[in-house]
C-alpha cells in the first residue's frame, strides 16, 4: 500500500502545474456576473445583504466589504462558497475559475470605498 501511495504522489505533483496553468487569472468582471447569478438573491446586488431575505431566514448577512469578510483568506471564502456555512447552503455548479472570479469580485468591493 505504501508503495502505491508513493507512486501516486509524484504523478499528482506532475499534473498540478497543468491544472494551475489551465486556470486564468481571477477576473472581477466575470466575478461580478457570477455573483449576480449565484449570490445576489441573498447577499444583495451591492454585497451588503438582502434585508427581505435576511428577515425570512432570520439571519444577519455580513456585508461583503466588511472587515469580517475581507479578513478571511481566499481558501476560507472558497470553502464557504462550495460547502456553505450556517444557513448558507453550498453553491452548486461553480467551477474553480468561477469561484476565484467571485472571490476577486468580493475583494474588489472593499476597494470601492
Amino acid at each position: 500500500m505504501r508503495r502505491a501511495v508513493l507512486a501516486v504522489v509524484p504523478a499528482c505533483l506532475l499534473t498540478l502545474p497543468v491544472v494551475l496553468l489551465s486556470m486564468a487569472e481571477p477576473d472581477v468582471g466575470r466575478g461580478r456576473a457570477e455573483f449576480a447569478r449565484q449570490c445576489r438573491m441573498c447577499h444583495g446586488a451591492d454585497g451588503k445583504g438582502n434585508p427581505a431575505m435576511a428577515r425570512m431566514l432570520k439571519v444577519e448577512f455580513k456585508a461583503m466589504d466588511s472587515e469580517y469578510v475581507q479578513k478571511k483568506r481566499d481558501e476560507e471564502l472558497r470553502n464557504i462558497i462550495l460547502r456553505g456555512t450556517g444557513k448558507m447552503v453550498a453553491v452548486r455548479g461553480m467551477n474553480d475559475q468561477q469561484v476565484a472570479d467571485v472571490i476577486a469580485y468580493v475583494r474588489s468591493l472593499a476597494k470601492e470605498d
